[in-house]
């Protein structure tokens, strides 16, 4: 039970963290726009591409294990085991089956 609450408390804090990113790389992205250097509009806006691409990919990322995880069956919780059936051909009497 802790795992999984330690496992989503730092999934949630990864997306925020990358969300963060993400805006912070869009508004670094918009003031590019508006330096005057030549040199330091294409630093700066290579940069935050960057920012913005690896944000995405980590939100890409956390998204996907979180909707993995909530289609998963919960593995703490036991469904019952299957019963072993012995391999029948190498029964000469089938009156065990």
């Amino acid at each position: 039970m802790l795992r999984r609450l330690v496992w989503w408390t730092l999934s949630t804090a990864s997306a925020m963290l990358s969300i963060f990113f993400l805006f912070m790389g869009i508004e670094l992205c918009w003031a590019s726009f508006q330096l005057n250097y030549p040199h330091q509009f294409i630093l700066t806006f290579f940069a935050s591409n960057l920012i913005i691409l690896i944000s995405l990919v980590i939100l890409a990322g956390v998204i996907v294990r979180m909707v993995s995880r909530l289609r998963q069956d919960d593995p703490a919780e036991p469904q019952g085991h299957p019963q072993l059936i012995p391999n029948s051909s190498k029964i000469r009497d089938h009156g065990d089956l």
